[in-house]
């Protein structure tokens, strides 16, 4: 079974329809019907609670369909990350490429895993010319 980790940037287009929604949720059914895994540091469950949050005040989205749409990604089975050792390396990663620690989290966890990371956060792609640092829209790769 192939693994990849998935950041919160692709998972949000679960939750909306945007630019690349359709391979985020190919993504997400390849997922559910277990063709792949998908991977994260934990950092991405606050992530997503906060990209849920800022929809409902902006009014993207009404409150109870925000608890609702969290408490199923919260039940999906993601794996998720946070050793001591990944947290050692994200601070070097974050440094050198000159990105968030939240972002070097989620290259550190590919790096480790030697698994892709599909993102459509395109700032990060720019910076991470890593070989695992994919764009959302090749999936699958």
């Amino acid at each position: 079974m192939i693994n990849l980790v998935l950041d919160s940037s692709a998972v949000a287009k679960w939750f909306f329809p945007e630019e690349q929604s359709n391979v985020a949720l190919k993504i997400r059914e390849d997922f559910l019907t277990k063709k792949i895994t998908i991977s994260a540091p934990t950092l991405i469950f606050y992530e997503v609670n906060n990209i849920l949050k800022t929809a409902v005040k902006s009014l993207r989205i009404e409150k109870e369909k925000a608890i609702n749409a969290y408490g199923g990604f919260l039940n999906l089975g993601i794996i998720v990350y946070s050793t001591k050792d990944l947290l050692e390396n994200t601070l070097d990663e974050a440094v050198n490429l000159d990105i968030s620690s939240y972002d070097a989290s989620y290259i550190v966890l590919a790096n480790y895993l030697k698994a892709p990371l599909f993102t459509a956060d395109q700032k990060l792609l720019k910076k991470a010319e890593s070989r695992f640092v994919k764009n959302l829209k090749t999936y699958p790769a």
